[in-house]
């Protein structure tokens, strides 16, 4: 199977997404697919929220394209940090097609390890490009 390729996006002044959409894949990204353990739901998830060329830019400068390629980082993250959770820190912020969603993740009930925020443009009810910046990690 070949990797999808990566589209363009466009930013618009006039969407066709209203703002409420937008604001719910934020929360669809971090809480149904990055904070989703079984693999069955999160690929269900990732199915509904993201164009199948999905272009998403790492905070350590990594590419990835395509569903299958979400899911696995999704499922590599989790791997790596069992009992962590991933909880928003506020309800987002929409311009045009463009969201913006920071957060935090750490141990269960416990202080946040890891804080950062997710940029995502929205065409056609999908999340077509995401850019993720981590802005705290332990040690800092």
């Amino acid at each position: 199977m070949s990797e999808p390729t990566p589209t363009s996006i466009t930013i618009s002044t006039t969407p066709s997404d209203p703002p409420s959409t937008i604001l719910s894949l934020l929360r669809t990204n971090l809480l149904s697919v990055f904070n989703e353990r079984s693999a069955p739901a999160r690929q269900a998830a990732i199915a509904q929220a993201y164009h199948p060329s999905i272009s998403w830019f790492e905070s350590d400068g990594a590419i990835l394209t395509g569903h299958e390629a979400l899911d696995k980082r999704a499922s590599e993250l989790l791997a790596s940090s069992p009992g962590f959770v991933f909880t928003p820190d506020g309800e987002g912020v929409v311009v045009q097609n463009l969201g913006m969603l920071n957060w935090n993740f750490g141990p269960e009930g416990k202080e946040d390890l890891v804080k950062g925020v997710d940029f995502i443009v929205v065409e056609d009810g999908l999340v077509k490009v995401m850019w993720t910046k981590v802005t705290k990690v332990p040690g800092e």
